[in-house]
């Protein structure tokens, strides 16, 4: 009889937790369909804060298909409202202030599109969320199918005090920024007009800053911890690899924490194990999860996306040399190096970069890639050191 309940038990909390958030499976005829995709994951902090319309070219692989012309409203439960204007296509902005965002009131989201139909979201609380007590790294060794595959690099960490009962789920948004270096040398350029000359300091760039999203999904139930302090929530692993640099000459690590109500929690954990399955995170909303938006007068169109509110808390943490990591270049990285005669040079071949560098007295100069002796061409990359840094 035991086994017997502890089974029946097991199935109802699967039946429980699966059914917030439901998949489905097209038709392949209804792959391309042009379906709406509203994303509005909107904060408790004062500011511009923006909610994307676009449509899916198909449901399965979707892509940014901007949709102009919509109207956006946020109506908080007592009928105030706020309205979003459209800053470019399928981007819609509004200064929300401080009065505005309650936390412990409810907010809905309403679109009206340009053929005028009318969509709707679900309310949702604003919450308040648990402040980050400490964010901190430790350094790792990874290791994957052999010893021989294992990687040293660090790990971040979080700690965060759970002492209200009102925190019922958070999720955790993670931004890395490093500095890049290229290697330190003379630059030229053979020009489209079949110039060549040296590239000035100016527009030889050899320091970068590069910012990226971390795709990895993080989010966590807080209902049935102890009150008191939850320590280390693990993050990402951060692997050193000589030619990235990330970790050679200082990295940081920029978390948002949030808080989330059950239905939201139950959609990002369906998103996490979507992206799991298909190998990556898409850019756009997947589509196998259905939105808590709705198309007022037809139940039956499909939408994707999701609407929220959330509490927020942030912190930053930087990792400048940490020990016990071996943080040398990779030695022939980008510098010029003897090559074979190249055949006819046409203007379609042009620009072409060069890189000199002085060995034991001899000079040494070939062709390099742009990203050799402009590290701006790196995804994400600016010259520009941020003001945080």
């Amino acid at each position: 009889m035991c086994k017997v309940f502890h089974f029946l038990l097991l199935t109802v909390l699967c039946c429980w937790f699966t059914a917030c958030v439901e998949r489905y499976y097209p038709h392949e005829d209804n792959l391309k369909t042009g379906t709406l995709v509203i994303n509005a994951h909107l904060t408790d902090q004062s500011g511009r804060q923006v909610i994307e319309i676009s449509r899916s070219v198909t449901l399965l692989y979707p892509s940014a298909d901007p949709v102009s012309g919509s109207y956006a409203q946020l109506i908080r439960e007592d009928g105030e409202f706020r309205e979003f204007s459209e800053e470019k296509p399928g981007f819609y902005g509004c200064d929300l202030d401080a009065a505005f965002l309650q936390t412990g009131m409810s907010y809905i989201l309403h679109v009206i599109t340009a053929e005028g139909k009318e969509y709707e979201s679900d309310f949702d609380k604003l919450r308040p969320v648990p402040e980050i007590d400490t964010l901190y790294y430790e350094v790792e060794t990874a290791s994957y199918e052999t010893e021989s595959d294992s990687t040293d690099g660090i790990r971040f960490f979080v700690d965060f005090t759970y002492d209200n009962e009102t925190y019922e789920y958070i999720r955790w948004e993670l931004t890395e920024t490093y500095e890049f270096h290229n290697p330190d040398m003379e630059a030229f350029i053979w020009d489209k007009d079949f110039s060549y000359y040296m590239l000035p300091d100016t527009s030889n760039y050899r320091i970068c800053y590069i910012t990226n999203r971390l795709k990895e999904i993080h989010s966590m139930s807080l209902k049935y911890l102890d009150f008191g302090i939850y320590i280390k929530k693990p993050f990402a692993f951060v692997p050193n690899i000589q030619i990235e640099q990330k970790l050679k000459h200082k990295y940081s690590l920029l978390v948002k924490q949030y808080s989330m109500g059950e239905d939201a929690f139950h959609y990002w954990n369906e998103l996490k194990k979507t992206s799991q399955e298909q190998g990556f995170l898409f850019d756009r909303q997947p589509a196998l999860l259905k939105s808590n938006i709705r198309n007022v007068n037809d139940e039956e169109e499909i939408i994707l996306g999701f609407f929220s509110m959330a509490g927020t808390a942030e912190e930053r943490a930087f990792a400048e040399k940490p020990e016990g990591l071996d943080l040398s270049l990779l030695p022939q990285y980008c510098h010029p190096s003897i090559r074979g005669p190249r055949g006819p040079v046409t203007r379609e071949d042009l620009p072409i970069y060069y890189g000199r560098i002085w060995s034991e007295g001899v000079s040494l100069r070939s062709e390099v890639n742009h990203h050799c002796v402009d590290c701006r061409e790196y995804k994400n990359s600016t010259h520009i050191m941020p003001d945080f840094w």
